[in-house]
């Protein structure tokens, strides 16, 4: 089974990840970059029914680093079902029934985890607002407002009918590349923001 689902918040995708799985499923794999998320039904014969803990890096780490880190988790019962030693959330699904509910020894861990989350968004965002201006910056005779000045072709608004039709649709491909790109850039980096300011009300709350 395989669900796609946007979140805001750390707390709330754990929360919802475990909800799916108190209905008989397990988590078996992640694509943050999609935010799709891979279930498979429990079989008869398994007496575990997972619960799923998330932690997030904001830094890479190196490769025995993250070993090392990965096994910290096993030791306590916790492997490891998605995740990456470059960064970003890191899915942790419970082992062995004895093991304790939490991949966190105390709430200050589990708080600086968060914060990471919230560092992250911060600063993606302003990388990807800051490109998105920069491209604007570029094109000073672009104007977000007013798609005729998307269209770099001169005195294309003004030929006869033939020849605009001709070049409007020779040009459109190059200004949908050109100002996708842009809105991209502008999207991913409020998206960014958007996630950490989430996250930061929630936590003062």
């Amino acid at each position: 089974m395989i669900k796609f689902r946007l979140f805001w918040d750390l707390n709330e995708e754990e929360n919802w990840i475990n909800t799916v799985q108190t209905n008989g499923y397990r988590l078996v794999g992640v694509r943050p970059c999609l935010h799709c998320y891979e279930f498979q039904a429990l079989t008869s014969t398994e007496s575990l029914n997972p619960y799923t803990r998330l932690d997030f890096r904001d830094r890479g780490m190196k490769r025995r680093d993250y070993q090392d880190y990965r096994q910290l988790f096993n030791d306590s019962g916790w492997q490891l079902i998605a995740g990456s030693r470059h960064g970003g959330t890191q899915y942790f699904q419970q082992r062995r029934e004895t093991a304790v509910r939490d991949i966190f020894s105390d709430e200050q861990s589990r708080q600086q985890s968060r914060r990471r989350f919230m560092r992250y968004g911060y600063i993606n965002g302003y990388l990807f607002l800051m490109m998105f201006l920069m491209l604007l910056w570029e094109n000073p005779d672009v104007s977000l407002f007013n798609f005729r000045s998307w269209y770099l072709t001169p005195g294309l608004w003004q030929m006869p009918s033939e020849w605009f039709w001709k070049a409007l649709l020779f040009e459109t491909p190059f200004v949908l590349f050109r100002m996708g790109t842009t809105f991209i850039f502008f999207i991913v980096g409020m998206y960014y923001f958007g996630r950490a300011i989430y996250a930061n009300c929630k936590k003062t709350l």
